[in-house]
């Protein structure tokens, strides 16, 4: 039951960013094809078929062509490079590198254990995380309905707006209500060009990183690390493990990706989540390390969108609340 929760949770989601992704290109549809002897613009829902057309085609061939390498890769690349990465378990291969430094034997004892602790909880988070990919894969069918969700949230949300503010009474609530829900509207929208700003900067900087340590297939494999930012944790994670079954020397790229990382989510990612949805720096990381903490990839999904939603709620209820206290003050002032 609660996998069922989480895998429509998901969808909905996809099917969100999705509907942001699309919404800037209606706009100009609708001006440039017209129908008619008026040359009459389309309407909305005709605007998203043109769109679904457009991409349609490309998409099917895309997947048609990445589904065999995606299925090997499941099958055969991931739990081989697993072996590469563990293969005689973290203690061996450790042991042997802490036993060259300059220690003591009271001191290199607690840093034994704490390295072998450490590499034990990289090896269990691996393999979980594959687990629960290779788990995901049997139910990328259901990856068809995020369209069809998609479409219903850009042809409701205007019905659903102008429904929601004909219930409230005309005037200050009214106002009020239609600069919250464009707010909203705004938050998400930010959240959602940050997270494609973010694909493309880690797809560019891998191109450029795995061209400069002579990577098979660089890329591609730039292209497909940038595609899998898109899924914190589990995207990142499984950039490593393709980076490094494919790579000749595995420590540079280990220590090139680990490097991206620190940069992307400590500089360039809280730089743009705080430009599109108005959110400080340390409330970003916080709010990322929190939700990967309640509920690991994704809380770290939903951590965003929600700090965004909740940041702009508290800031429209202190307004509304600012504004009624003037109101009920303006009286006795008068008298």
């Amino acid at each position: 039951m609660l996998r069922a929760i989480e895998g429509a949770g998901v969808l909905a989601l996809l099917s969100v960013f999705f509907a942001y992704i699309l919404a800037p290109a209606l706009p100009p549809v609708r001006r440039r094809v017209r129908v008619g002897r008026r040359r009459r613009p389309i309407s909305d829902t005709g605007a998203i078929l043109v769109v679904y057309a457009a991409i349609a085609v490309p998409a099917v061939l895309a997947w048609r062509a990445a589904a065999p390498s995606v299925r090997h890769w499941i099958a055969v690349t991931a739990p081989a490079s697993l072996e590469r990465l563990f293969p005689h378990g973290p203690n061996a291969s450790l042991d042997t590198a802490v036993a060259r430094l300059p220690l003591s034997p009271v001191a290199r004892r607690p840093l034994r254990q704490g390295i072998a602790w450490l590499a034990a909880l990289l090896e269990r988070s691996t393999r979980s995380t594959l687990a629960e990919l290779v788990e995901a894969a049997r139910y990328a069918r259901w990856l068809a309905v995020t369209p069809v969700l998609a479409f219903l949230l850009l042809t409701a949300a205007p019905v659903f707006q102008r429904s929601a503010l004909r219930v409230l009474p005309r005037g200050h609530l009214q106002w009020r209500f239609e600069e919250y829900l464009r707010d909203v509207n705004s938050a998400l929208a930010g959240y959602v060009r940050a997270q494609a700003a973010a694909a493309v900067f880690v797809g560019a900087a891998c191109v450029a990183g795995f061209v400069l340590l002579g990577t098979p297939s660089a890329i591609s494999l730039g292209v497909l690390a940038g595609i899998l930012e898109l899924v914190p944790a589990i995207g990142p994670l499984t950039t490593l493990l393709i980076a490094t079954s494919q790579a000749e020397h595995v420590v540079p790229v280990v220590l090139f990706l680990a490097a991206l990382r620190i940069l992307q989510d400590y500089v360039v990612y809280p730089r743009l989540i705080r430009r599109g949805m108005h959110l400080s720096t340390a409330v970003v990381i916080l709010t990322v390390w929190i939700g990967a903490a309640l509920a690991q990839a994704p809380g770290v999904v939903v951590a965003i969108p929600v700090a965004g939603f909740l940041s702009v709620s508290l800031r429209h209820w202190r307004e509304y609340r600012e504004i009624e206290r003037l109101v009920a003050a303006t009286p006795r002032q008068l008298v």
